[in-house]
């Protein structure tokens, strides 16, 4: 499965915005470093609410920002 390579670089620029690797994220979220690697390369589809989570508050996000969810509301 392939995810929207607009999601997969949203979630890489995120990552190198905050200036982590993904070691150091997988290790302040909690979220297996493979799994980031899978999502960041469109290979699987961030599907699993608590991981999503974890990822987007080690950022300082919320699950929205970090996933793109309501722009074309703000956009309006």
């Amino acid at each position: 499965m392939n995810i929207p390579s607009d999601l997969a670089a949203r979630i890489v620029g995120h990552r190198k915005a905050a200036g982590l690797s993904r070691a150091k994220l997988s290790a302040l979220s909690g979220v297996p470093v493979r799994t980031i690697e899978d999502w960041e390369a469109g290979a699987r589809l961030p599907r699993d609410v608590w991981q999503i989570w974890n990822i987007a508050s080690a950022l300082g996000l919320t699950v929205e920002e970090y996933l793109g969810l309501g722009k074309e509301v703000a956009d309006e």
